[in-house]
């Protein structure tokens, strides 16, 4: 289960890079930053339909995010759940064991 944690969070970290790429390179009302990352240029790879097809691409992206957010949240909850019940059966059976009786230690002797 860990592991799926960790994989989750490294699709996760990619799907918040790409969401703030995604956004930065749309063309805003004023121009926005798309210009300064190539936004034009965008414009010709894509076609007339451009600004629509990195309209569906953010509401994809945020739609992971987000998703991926809520579920990573509850995997950690579980997890933290599951290390706390096994933290307190280790320490109930450590209190049921039987305490080994001490060793008596052998008198100084002077010399």
């Amino acid at each position: 289960m860990y592991t799926m944690m960790v994989v989750l969070t490294v699709v996760y970290v990619i799907a918040c890079l790409f969401l703030c790429f995604v956004v930065l390179i749309q063309k805003g009302e004023g121009g926005g930053l798309g210009g300064a990352f190539g936004g034009g240029a965008v414009d010709v790879a894509f076609g007339a339909k451009a600004d629509m097809t990195w309209k569906r691409a953010t509401a994809v992206c945020a739609a992971i995010f987000m998703l991926l957010a809520m579920f990573l949240g509850v995997l950690h909850h579980r997890l933290d759940q599951r290390s706390l019940a096994e933290d307190a059966a280790r320490r109930e059976a450590a209190a049921q064991e039987p305490e080994a009786p001490a060793t008596p230690t052998p008198p100084a002797t002077p010399q």
